[in-house]
């Protein structure tokens, strides 16, 4: 959030009551949690990743508009360049990623083999409907805090409180969604807002576009994502079109993306990575040079844990 260019020193909480660097600081190096490992650098703005059955990474650079992969045995890889606007994508059954596009007035949405990336599949919207041999993706992190609604109640003049926002906007069904080829992997058709014209030119925004990528589950299992507008993580069962139910706070903290792994723990990005087990307690905290934004757990025994900030992508074992 902050940083002392003199010194060095960050302060990542988005809030706090007083920050005092001091007359003349002693440049310090920044902490890092050992095992913490940069795999590559010099990107312009990395998100939007997952990791494939096999646990290989891949990611959107979106300025550069690049889908990149990772592995250990070929290491940073280009999978496509092609000026298609990528944003974020998920991985289908087959292998194939399903890609959310910011190209056109209410978004689109491809698919393609990363082994052949030049066979781009147009994905058109569809009625949504209950898919139970599908899985369904969420954004991993949400933005709702009653912006450009009507807040007040009239009857009783009172204001919702925040958390009342985001469980209705988890609640909303959508009435059309994006199947993948292969009908494995759906991606609901949420709301977007446009600004200016239908091309480059124009902007558009949306919960999945504006997430910084995509969480997956089949009906009726778990799904955890966080509110960062109230700054906390939450789990919640995948319903049918889109919905999410039986809401529940799991985290005290809910930045920018979180993940789980097998055991059950949690992995927050919020300033740091904050760990915390199947219960909700707090476990420890791992150290990240730069302000992670994605978690993603990959690798071939899904022990791997990709951390994604803007410019960076590091890796720690867990």
């Amino acid at each position: 959030a902050i940083k002392d260019m003199t010194s060095g020193q960050e302060v990542r909480e988005r809030e706090f009551a007083r920050l005092d660097f001091g007359a003349s600081p002693a440049p310090t190096p920044l902490p890092v949690s050992p095992g913490v490992e940069k795999l590559a650098d010099g990107f312009y703005s990395i998100a939007g990743a997952a990791a494939d059955a096999k646990g290989k990474l891949y990611f959107i650079d979106r300025q550069f508009q690049r889908i990149h992969s990772w592995s250990p045995e070929r290491g940073l890889g280009i999978v496509g360049d092609a000026p298609l606007d990528p944003v974020n994508l998920a991985i289908d059954r087959s292998g194939r990623l399903m890609v959310l596009s910011s190209a056109g007035h209410n978004a689109t949405v491809y698919s393609i083999d990363p082994a052949r990336p030049g066979d781009v599949q147009l994905i058109a919207p569809t009625p949504a409907r209950p898919r139970r041999d599908a899985v369904t993706a969420f954004p991993v992190n949400m933005w709702a805090n009653g912006e450009f609604s009507d807040r007040i109640d009239p009857a009783t003049y009172e204001f919702p409180p925040l958390a009342d926002f985001f469980l209705r906007a988890m609640a909303t069904p959508k009435p059309q969604e994006y199947v993948s080829p292969d009908g494995s992997l759906v991606l609901p058709a949420y709301r977007v807002w446009n600004q200016g014209p239908d091309d480059h030119q124009g902007w558009r925004w949306s919960d999945t576009l504006d997430t910084y990528g995509f969480v997956t589950a089949p009906l009726g299992k778990p799904v955890f994502l966080t509110n960062a507008s109230e700054n906390r993580t939450y789990s919640g069962l995948a319903g049918p079109n889109g919905t999410l139910t039986d809401l529940k706070i799991v985290a005290d903290r809910g930045g920018e993306s979180v993940a789980r792994d097998a055991a059950g723990n949690l992995y927050v990005a919020n300033g740091q990575v904050f760990v915390y087990d199947a219960a909700g307690k707090l476990l420890r905290r791992i150290d990240v040079p730069e302000r992670p934004l994605q978690l993603v757990i990959g690798g071939s025994d899904g022990r791997t844990l990709f951390i994604l900030a803007h410019h960076t992508l590091y890796k720690t074992r867990i």
